[in-house]
């Protein structure tokens, strides 16, 4: 049963994820950031760390980035970054720290 459990879980998040088009953060931030907030709250609901974690991350960088039109760029590399973290079963913080130097390698170094 807990593995059903998970797949729920999973299909819930990827489900919140895929109604999140980076394309959203340039043309609708303040709608995009409502949604990207429930999906921390789904995340945060169902004790998926590194979920949150990176959304954390992604409502950081938005912020500056929305001022110099970078948004989508950067809501695209976390958004991935994000279905990665879905595809792992469980997630160490180790895992977490590495999913997040990715995105920030993609990013050219930028938080």
């Amino acid at each position: 049963m807990n593995h059903d459990q998970n797949l729920f879980i999973q299909a819930e998040m990827r489900n919140l994820l895929d109604k999140l088009p980076p394309e959203l953060a340039g043309r609708h931030p303040l709608q995009f950031l409502m949604q990207l907030d429930h999906a921390r709250q789904r995340a945060t609901h169902h004790r998926l760390t590194a979920l949150r974690d990176l959304i954390c991350a992604l409502e950081g960088a938005l912020q500056p980035a929305m001022q110099t039109g970078g948004g989508t760029t950067i809501a695209r590399t976390y958004l991935e970054a994000m279905n990665a973290a879905l595809d792992c079963a469980e997630i160490n913080p180790a895992m977490t720290e590495a999913l997040m130097a990715n995105v920030a390698l993609r990013l050219g170094g930028q938080p």
